[in-house]
């Protein structure tokens, strides 16, 4: 069979279960089953399929039926040109997350001196580990509650060759966390406990620890936001991805009296999606 009559008719399966995107997911998955770049199967419609990877095929299929996000079937996500490896221990990164990390790297090449960042609630290490690929002489440390976790993001660490350069802390709050950072960047869960049961199937396929932000949604961006001067260097920086409608509360609950500046910036969907504020020098 050719790749063009395969896709079409996965496209509309993978549509009449309501799949997002149905046609992208079925370009990833068919891609990777026959071991060829997507762009070439975009190229190159006639591509002949293989009985093994159209076997292949159908197995992603039924999991991208039952739920699994694109990335999980993969194993793997881009993250601003980086592979990093993702499955059900993490979370899968987002664009937005990508966001927060360019964010953060502008204001790190503000700093002078040796840099120091900490990534909190670091996952999968995506963050912290693009950050180190941009800057060579960073010192990363990567703050996790899940064990898990922890170890999938010291896999993505070796496979990167950064395994030298990151600490990693087992942390529920930044209590365990020693030294002091020139920017704390976070993707803390976000997400109301009672708004988590109607959330789509893919996400609650994701490790609810990574979702669950408490009863607001806030619980964990109130304690960065508390704790984070005792972690900053001097004009040092917190940076946190919050979700829709909560970047302004978040913001307004920071005292000036600590923060020399503090500001929202929006995501490139004009949601107000990030806190930035900076301790007095």
């Amino acid at each position: 069979m050719k790749a063009r009559k395969i896709l079409t008719e996965a496209s509309a399966r993978l549509e009449e279960r309501g799949v997002d995107e149905a046609g992208l997911n079925a370009e990833w998955l068919l891609a990777d089953a026959m071991g060829v770049p997507r762009m070439r199967l975009l190229a190159e419609p006639g591509l002949p399929v293989s009985p093994e990877a159209l076997k292949k095929f159908n197995g992603y299929l039924v999991l991208k039926e039952q739920g699994l996000p694109l990335a999980y079937i993969l194993g793997w996500q881009d993250f601003r040109g980086l592979r990093i490896n993702v499955d059900k221990r993490v979370l899968v990164p987002r664009p937005e997350t990508e966001e927060l990390a360019g964010l953060a790297a502008d204001f790190l090449k503000t700093r002078e001196g040796d840099l120091t960042a900490l990534d909190y609630g670091a996952g999968s290490g995506a963050i912290g580990l693009w950050l180190a690929k941009e800057f060579p002489a960073l010192k990363l440390t990567a703050a996790e509650k899940s064990v898990r976790a922890i170890a999938c993001a010291k896999g993505n660490a070796v496979q990167l060759g950064l395994a030298a350069r990151v600490k990693f802390v087992r942390a529920a709050t930044l209590a365990p966390v020693r030294g002091r950072f020139d920017v704390i960047v976070s993707n803390p869960p976000y997400i109301p406990t009672s708004v988590i049961p109607g959330l789509a199937p893919e996400v609650l396929s994701e490790p609810h620890m990574a979702l669950d932000g408490g009863s607001d949604g806030l619980d964990v961006a109130r304690m960065l936001a508390e704790k984070a001067p005792s972690r900053l260097k001097p004009g040092g920086a917190l940076i946190m991805e919050m979700g829709e409608r909560q970047a302004p509360k978040m913001l307004a609950a920071m005292p000036p009296s600590i923060w020399k500046e503090k500001k929202t910036f929006k995501d490139l969907g004009g949601i107000e999606r990030f806190v930035f504020a900076q301790l007095g020098a």
